[in-house]
This record gives structure tokens, C-alpha cells and sequence, in this order.
């Protein structure tokens, strides 16, 4: 009787492995990929390293753009900008309203100290609960209008926030996170809808702070008095895509 043939199990299995990369055409490294496959991938890779590079290039111009239109506002702006323990970019609105950054809680008893009664966060962060009750620690009374980072607000934010200042018993204080895009938008169309401010005046008063988002200019340069509807699907979503590295750091 004949014996059984023997071979070894790594044999076998480099000889699979030969027949499989000879009978798909592959090559060291890509089993299974024939030659058009690979001609695939790398189009394929070179289109995402082309769209990636576009992407900087357009992102670095959208950033470089903003922050240059923002120099000339503050050029064009007439200031008034104070120094205040615990709070960036303190500026008065109007005789009944102040904007800035958000407080810390030194910011919050400056606050106090300096008559302000009522703060409005326009943070759609989760806040901690330290967070959430340095206003009243202060003796403020908060109210809470969200709205996202770079994002603008609804109409009906709007009319509360207008109804907010008007209704409190002294100033009011409004804030987001840096006290430039959201507060901005909220002011601007404060502004516009009570008769202060012409769209554009309000418009270079907000870019004088700081660099808004694209979807937040074109929010205070087409508010009026009868309408402060947020922008369109598109500009939103431009918007977006270049704000989306800030948001990202912002956010870590």
C-alpha cells in the first residue's frame, strides 16, 4: 500500500497564497489587486489629496479674509471697548444693554457691582452646574436663549431677547462663549429691529469685535426691522464647512 502524501501546513499555505496572487494578477504588498485596481486607487487617492489641499487653500483664504475685514471694522468702528475683571470684549450696546465674553465668576460680581441685573447666555454648550449658577451666586437673574457655535439665531430668539431687555428692571448683560459671532448676531439684530442701527452699521460694529462666521455676517447684513430670519440652506452650509476647524479646536 502506497502512504498517505504529507505536506507540511506552511507549505500549503505559501503555495495558496502563490496560486492566488498569480491567478488575480496582484502584486507584493496588495494581494488581489490587479493592475487596473491599483490604477483606481491611486486617481482615487490623489483626487482626496487634491480635495483636501483645495479645501486649505479656500479655508486659509475664508480665515484670512475674515480677519482682514474684521482690521478694517475696527479701524472704521468708534471703539468704546472697556477693560473689565473677568470678561473679554465688554462693550456697551445701547443705554440698556452691555455685550462681552462670557464671565468668569469675578466677571459675574463686576457685573453686579456695575448695576447689570439680568444675563442672557446664548450658550448651547453643556455647562456644568458650578457654571450654571455663578450668575445667581452674583445676585443675577439668568436666562438661557441657545444657540450653536458660529450658528445664528432664530426669529424667535430674537423677539425674546428684545422682550428680555426691554422688560428687565436694569441693564441687561448678553454673552456667549468669546463674545463675538452668537453675540454679535443677537445685538446686531437688536439693533436693526429697534431702530438703533442701519444693517450695515450694525454689521461693522459686529465684525469690529472679532471674526464671525461666514453664515453670521450675512445674517446682520440682510436683517431689517420686520425680519431676522437666519440665512438660507446654502450659506449655512458653506459656512459650516470652513467654520468647522474652529469649532473643532474650540470644542477639545
Amino acid at each position: 500500500m502506497t502512504a498517505p502524501l504529507t505536506v507540511p501546513v506552511p507549505a500549503l499555505a505559501t503555495a495558496a497564497a502563490t496560486v492566488d496572487v498569480a491567478a488575480t494578477g496582484g502584486f507584493p504588498g496588495l494581494p488581489g489587486l490587479t493592475p487596473a485596481g491599483r490604477a483606481v486607487l491611486r486617481r482615487i487617492t490623489k483626487g482626496l489629496l487634491c480635495c483636501l489641499l483645495g479645501y486649505g487653500v479656500l479655508w486659509a483664504g475664508s480665515a484670512g479674509g475674515m480677519l482682514a475685514l474684521s482690521a478694517l471694522a475696527r479701524h472704521d468702528a468708534s471703539g468704546g471697548e472697556r477693560t473689565t475683571a473677568g470678561i473679554n470684549h465688554f462693550l456697551r450696546v445701547d443705554g440698556k444693554l452691555w455685550r462681552g465674553s462670557a464671565p468668569t465668576a469675578a466677571g459675574y460680581r463686576e457685573l453686579a457691582h456695575q448695576g447689570i441685573r439680568t444675563v442672557v447666555d446664548l450658550r448651547a454648550e453643556d455647562l456644568s452646574a458650578p457654571e450654571l449658577d455663578r450668575p445667581a451666586q452674583a445676585g443675577l437673574t439668568a436666562v438661557r436663549l441657545p444657540i450653536r457655535d458660529g450658528q445664528t439665531p432664530t426669529e424667535q430668539q430674537v423677539d425674546d431677547f428684545i422682550r428680555i431687555v426691554q422688560r428687565s428692571p436694569g441693564p441687561v448683560y448678553v454673552h456667549c462663549g468669546a463674545g463675538v459671532g452668537r453675540t454679535g448676531s443677537m445685538t446686531a439684530a437688536y439693533l436693526v429691529r429697534t431702530g438703533q442701527a442701519t444693517a450695515r452699521q450694525a454689521a461693522v460694529r459686529t465684525v469690529a469685535v472679532g471674526p464671525p462666521s461666514i453664515e453670521q455676517v450675512y445674517y446682520v447684513l440682510n436683517v431689517s426691522p420686520g425680519d431676522s430670519d437666519q440665512p438660507p440652506a446654502l450659506i449655512r452650509g458653506i459656512s459650516r464647512l470652513f467654520d468647522a476647524p474652529r469649532r473643532i479646536k474650540a470644542s477639545l
